[in-house]
């Protein structure tokens, strides 16, 4: 089979989630790789590491979130 149209792109994004109705968490510099398609949504991969770290950041942004902070940013890299 073959795919026109279709390119794969590593890059860094920003990992955005939310934790709850008013809070928001970015995670910037996250390494990823992007599929674009022509005609279609860009689809955004992780490999397992990244997801890994991911949830030990996302953990984080939890304990960020009890103290009162409703707009957390964290570096994918430092966690800070």
């Amino acid at each position: 089979m073959t795919y026109t149209g279709m390119t794969l792109e590593e890059t860094t994004v920003t990992y955005e989630m939310r934790l709850g109705p008013v809070v928001r968490a970015h995670i910037t510099g996250t390494p990823a790789e992007v599929v674009h398609e022509t005609g279609k949504d860009d689809l955004t991969l992780f490999d397992r590491s990244t997801s890994d770290r991911l949830d030990v950041l996302r953990e984080v942004a939890r304990t960020r979130m009890a103290n009162g902070e409703t707009d957390i940013t964290l570096d994918f890299t430092t966690g800070a």
